[in-house]
């Protein structure tokens, strides 16, 4: 089973403790996939998994490297910093089902630009929810 760490802030991660169920969240998801050439080069594809939390008003985005593909059932596991209250606070392991749904957008731009664009995309749409978004690069395109 894929396993995918979260670090969140404490509210939404005291949100989430309180909203889980034996390991369950109500969750919605689907892949988001950006397609676009930069300048003078071929055509790349961004994939990006989305889960959204509705009962935690949380959603996270995060990216794979190409040999670790998604699969049906992952484990999300939340864990938030230290706090004067809790010294080493629990992770919170989801056990999520990943649907099959795909979304397609096109941004010209190398992947770092594609996950810059779609990331800032997602925030402000999960803003306008009051939802928080959070973006997780696991394929490593932000390394410099």
């Amino acid at each position: 089973m894929l396993n995918i760490g979260c670090l969140v802030v404490n509210e939404d991660y005291d949100m989430l403790k309180s909203s889980m169920k034996e390991n369950k969240l109500p969750h919605f998801s689907y892949s988001l996939i950006v397609t676009g050439a930069p300048e003078g080069s071929s055509p790349t594809t961004l994939t990006l998994y989305v889960l959204e939390f509705v009962s935690s008003n949380l959603s996270i985005g995060f990216t794979l490297p190409s040999d670790k593909p998604i699969e049906k059932e992952l484990e999300v596991v939340f864990t938030t910093q230290p706090t004067a209250d809790v010294k080493m606070p629990d992770d919170l392991k989801l056990i999520c089902e990943f649907s099959d749904e795909k979304k397609e957008t096109t941004y010209d731009g190398e992947n770092l630009e594609k996950l810059e664009y779609i990331g800032y995309s997602l925030e402000k749409f999960y803003g306008t929810k009051k939802a928080t978004f959070y973006l997780f690069d696991y394929e490593g395109i932000t390394k410099i």
